[in-house]
C-alpha cells in the first residue's frame, strides 16, 4: 500500500494519504485532499504528484515560489522511490509502500477488561484535567474534515495525542477473501510517524468484535519461552480494541497498543487504561458518526444526478433497500441528439466548444426529466435515458414523461415539430411496461438504471424517429396510459403505422402527439388504412394530399415504391425495420 507521509519538522502536525496508481493529485497550502496549511513556504498549489505503481512522479508548478529539495538539491521534476523523501520549507514528504503485519495469535493477557460502550459513556474519567479540553478540540478538528481519508488521518492522530503512552493505532475493516472473513488493517499511524505497526492480537480483535464490547488486554512483563507459538511485539505491553461501524455500515475496529503507563497519584495502571478506553471509545464513536455522515453526503451527491431534489424525501425505510432493484411498471424515455458523431468529426479542431455546447443540450434534457419527477438512467454517448415508475409508483400519474418530452422537443425543435422545415435536433422514443429498475454498484460508486422489454422498445422507437423524421414517438401502451390515467383525449394522438422494429418479434403500433394545424390529417389517416389493407394505389392517392415535409408520408411512399408499387401476397400491414 503506497502512502505519502507529510510531517512538519517544527511541530507535531502531519498527515498520511493513500495513493491511487495513475491518479494525479496536488499538494499545496490550500488544496483540500493534500493540504500543508502549517507551512507558509509551501505555495497554495505547489506541485503535482502521480503514483505510477512503482515510483512517485513529482512536478513543481511554475508559479510555486520556494524550491523542492530532493537529495539535498533543488529539483523541479523527479521520481521518488519508496523510502525516499523530499522537502519543501520545513515540511518533509516521505513515500512509503509497506503493509502492516496481519493479526497474529498473542499470548494470554495478564489482565483483561471488557466494557460495554454504553457503560463507558456513563463512567467518569478518573483523571479529568486535560481530557475534556482535548475532546473539545478533537471534535472541532474532526468535524472540519471534508472527506473520509482526511477524517481517518485526523482520528488516528487524535488517538495518539490523547493517549500519550500509545505507540501505534490501526483502523481495521472486515473483509472477505476466498469466502473467509477477517479484519485487515486499512489505515494506521505510529508515535514517530514513520514506523509500520506490528502484528495486532487476533484473539483480542475477535473477542471485541464478536462481543461488540471494548476490550483491553495487558500482557505480562516476563519474556516468552523459547519456541513459543505466540507473538510478542517489543514495546507493546497492552492493547485495546474498539469495535465500530463506519461509512455505510462497514464493520471495523480501532486497535491501539503501547507501553506501560506511568502511574500518577493513586491511580492504578488499569484505571489509567480505563480512562484511555473511554477516550478511545469517544473518539471512535465520533469518527463512526462523522464517517457515516460523509458517506451519506457523498451518496446523496451521487444520487442527485439521478433524482430531482425532494423525490426521496420522506423515505422512512432504509434508503439502500428502498432503492434496491425491483420490478415496476415503468414509462421509459430515450432521447438522442442528432448529428453528434458527425459534428465531432467536423469540429475536430475545436472539440472543447463543441462538447460544451453538447453538454448544455444534455443539461436541457436532464433538467426536463428531473423537473417532471423522472429518474436519470444511463447516458449512452449522446443519448439519455429517463424513466418514471420507480422508486415511486407513477402508473396513475403518467403525465410526467410526456411533459418532459414536450419540454425537450419545444426547446430543441419547436412547437410545430411534425412538419418542421429543418431536420429535428433530437429524437425521443417512449415505451411503457414491466421492467426492473434500481440502484446498482459499490459503496463508493453508484449507478441507477432500468432494464427489460420497455427499455429495449423505447430505444428502438427512438431509432425510428430518424427515418420517420418525427422527433417524438411512443408505443400504443404509452398512448393508452396517457388517455386512461393522464386524461388526455384520444384525438391528442396520431397513429403513424405498425412497425416490427429491429431485434423484436412483436409488431408495435407507433403514435405521436399532434402539433400545430393539421388540415391534412384525415388524408394521412385514410392513406394509412389503405396502406395496411393492401390497397396501395388508393394509399398513394391519399398521400399526395399530405405535405411532402411530413416524414411518415415519405416513408410509406418509399416502402411501396421499393416493392414495385405492388402489395405482396404475404402482406400483413406491418413495416419491417432491419436496422435500429
Amino acid at each position: 500500500m503506497a502512502e505519502l507521509f507529510a510531517r512538519d519538522t517544527l511541530s507535531s502536525q502531519r498527515w498520511r494519504r493513500r495513493l491511487v496508481p495513475g491518479q494525479p493529485f496536488v499538494i499545496g497550502r490550500t488544496t483540500l485532499a493534500f493540504p500543508v496549511a502549517w507551512d507558509k513556504q509551501v505555495s497554495s498549489k505547489h506541485a503535482q504528484l502521480t503514483w505510477n505503481g512503482t515510483q512517485l512522479e513529482v512536478r513543481q508548478f511554475d508559479g510555486a515560489v520556494n524550491p523542492i529539495f530532493f537529495d539535498s538539491q533543488p529539483q523541479t521534476s523527479f521520481q521518488l522511490d519508496p523510502g525516499q523523501h523530499f522537502v519543501i520549507g520545513h515540511t518533509e514528504f516521505l513515500l512509503e509502500n509497506t503493509e502492516p503485519t496481519l493479526p497474529h495469535r498473542h499470548r494470554s493477557p495478564k489482565t483483561e477488561v471488557t466494557i460495554h460502550p454504553q457503560e463507558i459513556r456513563k463512567a467518569a474519567f478518573h483523571k479529568t484535567p486535560g481530557r475534556i479540553e482535548l475532546l473539545t478540540e478533537m471534535v472541532s478538528t474532526m468535524t472540519s474534515c471534508n472527506d473520509h481519508e482526511q477524517l481517518v488521518t485526523i482520528t488516528l492522530q487524535q488517538l495518539l495525542e490523547g493517549i500519550s503512552h500509545g505507540n501505534d493505532v490501526v483502523l481495521l475493516e472486515l473483509k472477505t477473501k476466498k469466502n473467509k472473513a477477517s479484519y485487515v488493517p486499512i489505515a494506521w499511524d505510529s508515535r514517530d510517524g514513520f514506523s509500520t505497526p506490528g502484528a495486532c492480537s487476533q484473539s483480542l480483535i475477535e473477542h471485541a468484535t464478536q462481543s461488540e464490547m471494548c476490550v483491553l488486554h495487558v500482557w505480562p512483563n516476563d519474556p516468552l519461552p523459547q519456541g513459543s507459538e505466540y507473538t510478542h511485539v517489543a514495546g507493546h505491553d497492552w492493547a485495546m480494541c474498539i469495535p465500530l461501524k463506519f461509512q455505510l455500515n462497514k464493520s471495523g475496529a480501532l486497535y491501539l497498543s503501547g507501553r506501560r503507563a506511568q502511574l500518577e497519584g493513586n491511580l492504578t495502571e488499569v484505571e489509567i487504561l480505563q480512562d484511555d478506553i473511554k477516550f478511545a471509545e469517544l473518539v471512535g464513536s465520533t469518527f463512526a458518526n462523522l464517517s457515516r455522515n460523509l458517506a451519506l453526503e457523498r451518496r446523496q451527491s451521487q444520487l442527485n444526478q439521478f433524482f430531482t431534489p425532494g423525490l426521496l424525501d420522506g423515505v422512512s425505510t432504509d434508503l439502500e433497500s428502498y432503492l434496491s432493484p425491483r420490478e415496476a411498471d415503468l414509462m421509459v424515455m430515450f432521447c438522442d441528439l442528432r448529428g453528434f458523431s458527425a459534428a465531432t468529426e467536423e469540429h475536430f479542431d475545436r472539440l472543447i466548444p463543441h462538447l460544451q455546447q453538447t453538454s448544455e443540450t444534455l443539461s436541457t434534457i436532464t433538467s426536463a426529466i428531473l423537473a417532471e419527477q423522472g429518474v436519470i438512467g444511463d447516458f449512452h454517448g449522446d443519448a439519455v435515458m429517463g424513466f418514471w415508475g420507480w422508486p415511486k409508483d407513477t402508473l396513475q400519474r403518467p403525465l410526467g414523461v410526456i411533459n418532459a418530452a414536450l419540454k425537450i422537443i419545444h426547446s430543441l425543435v419547436g412547437k410545430d415539430y411534425l412538419c418542421s422545415d429543418f431536420p429535428p435536433k433530437a429524437g425521443i422514443g417512449i415505451a411503457a411496461g414491466r421492467a426492473v429498475a434500481g440502484m446498482i454498484g459499490s459503496r463508493d460508486q453508484v449507478k441507477v438504471t432500468a432494464f427489460g422489454p420497455p427499455v429495449n422498445l423505447a430505444s428502438r422507437i427512438e431509432g425510428l424517429t430518424k427515418p420517420l423524421e418525427v422527433p417524438l414517438l411512443m408505443d400504443e401502451v404509452t398512448a393508452q396510459r396517457l388517455q386512461r390515467y393522464g386524461t388526455m383525449p384520444a384525438d391528442s394522438f396520431m397513429r403513424l403505422g405498425n412497425f416490427r422494429l429491429a431485434g423484436l418479434k412483436k409488431a408495435t403500433q407507433i403514435y405521436t402527439l399532434k402539433s400545430g394545424d393539421l388540415p391534412w390529417l384525415s388524408f394521412y389517416e385514410q392513406a394509412l388504412k389503405y396502406f395496411e389493407a393492401g390497397q396501395w394505389p388508393e394509399a398513394v392517392d391519399q398521400l399526395q394530399l399530405v405535405p411532402a415535409r411530413f416524414g411518415p408520408r415519405t416513408l410509406l411512399l418509399h416502402w411501396m415504391n421499393d416493392h414495385g408499387g405492388q402489395c405482396p401476397a404475404s402482406w400483413d400491414g406491418v413495416i419491417e425495420r432491419q436496422t435500429k
